[in-house]
């Protein structure tokens, strides 16, 4: 799989730019800051699956002055030829278009999977809970419709939940109560399954993290993961036992949402024992790992994006992440283009919105 062009328009600080970055091995992208190298990333990115890895409101994607942001991908996939097209709008919905016709944002994403490495992904490792829990279920979604289907339900039993924990506060209903009984049920069933998903996600993917974690360190620590739960064996019988202080709060106290995956390096937490070379490498390997998982299911690698990356990690580390990454199209962001030569099949230069 991989992208065999890129055309922009009007998105951020980019008028109209062409790409045709090389099929296989790592396409450099480089340039002072604020030029629009990550836009270029970001653009890909929103393309084919639908967010922004700098979390921005996608008014500020459409550059200023225009009422609209396009982008255009033209894949190979499996032996095809697929083209993206992505409309950006301001003040409405996007214009999302697989091969002409119109598509939903699951269809592109299962279709175009894509690995993305940026700086704040250091935070899956010293972030809070939420970006370890939401790394884990985004994992579950790429992997297959049975685990998708399992978060997307668990959110929205929650999300219902919270609803009636809120009207009873505010109401008293006796038959709410009632209906906030069958929905304990349900979705304490549903956070079991989630749950399980999630362990077995962890079990399959430590082994490939620790290994990919050594070539890059050049090290032989041990890595390990371990599920954190909120509530122990008995998801109903602690949806139970918090109740009392569910109402009080309008919130789900206990369940998956409020779980938690520790990363440990030689037996020490690695959110506050490792340096930030340590857990930017751990981030990395992790992503790379859950590269490999996908390239498992679809016989394909994923295309991969990387922007910014080298900040932390020495030259050694730096030439291993893409040693790792240059078996799939691979395209970097970089304001130290001269540091990669070696490594590099093509090389871009982007100053003020425009390709050199």
């Amino acid at each position: 799989m991989y992208a065999e062009f890129v055309q922009i328009t009007d998105f951020r600080n980019i008028a109209s730019m062409r790409l045709e970055p090389a099929p296989v091995g790592v396409t450099a992208i480089t340039g002072s800051n604020g030029q629009g190298k990550s836009s270029i990333i970001e653009a890909i990115s929103y393309a084919l699956s639908g967010r922004s890895f700098r979390n921005a409101r996608k008014e500020s994607m459409v550059r200023k002055g225009c009422d609209q942001a396009v982008v255009r991908v033209g894949l190979a996939v499996a032996g095809r030829q697929v083209l993206v097209e992505l409309a950006v709008r301001k003040g409405t919905s996007d214009s999302l278009l697989l091969n002409h016709n119109a598509a939903a944002r699951g269809e592109v994403a299962r279709l175009a999977p894509l690995t993305i490495f940026t700086p704040r992904d250091i935070d899956i490792i010293a972030g809070p809970p939420s970006e370890r829990r939401d790394f884990i279920d985004n994992a579950l979604t790429v992997l297959g419709p049975r685990a998708a289907e399992a978060v997307e339900n668990y959110d929205t039993l929650l999300r219902h939940r919270t609803s009636i924990l809120r009207q009873i506060s505010a109401t008293n209903s006796s038959s709410l109560g009632e209906m906030l009984d069958v929905f304990d049920e349900q979705l304490a069933e549903a956070g079991e399954r989630l749950a399980r998903m999630r362990l077995s996600l962890l079990a399959r993917i430590e082994p490939v993290l620790s290994h990919l974690y050594a070539g890059i360190s050049g090290k032989s620590d041990t890595v390990s993961l371990s599920y954190s739960s909120t509530w122990g064996q008995d998801l109903r019988e602690a949806m139970t036992r918090s109740r009392g202080e569910d109402l009080r709060r309008g919130a789900t106290s206990v369940g998956p949402h409020r779980d938690d995956v520790a990363f440990s390096l030689n037996g020490l937490d690695a959110r506050y024992e490792a340096s930030q070379g340590e857990q930017r490498t751990l981030a990395f390997s992790l992503k790379m790992g859950l590269h490999e998982m996908v390239r498992d299911r679809i016989g394909e690698d994923p295309i991969v994006l990387l922007d910014d990356v080298f900040s932390e990690l020495d030259r050694s580390r730096s030439d291993k992440v893409l040693e790792t990454a240059k078996v799939a199209q691979v395209m970097v962001t970089t304001s130290i283009g001269d540091r990669l030569d070696e490594r590099v099949r093509m090389k871009l230069e982007v100053s003020e919105g425009a390709l050199l």
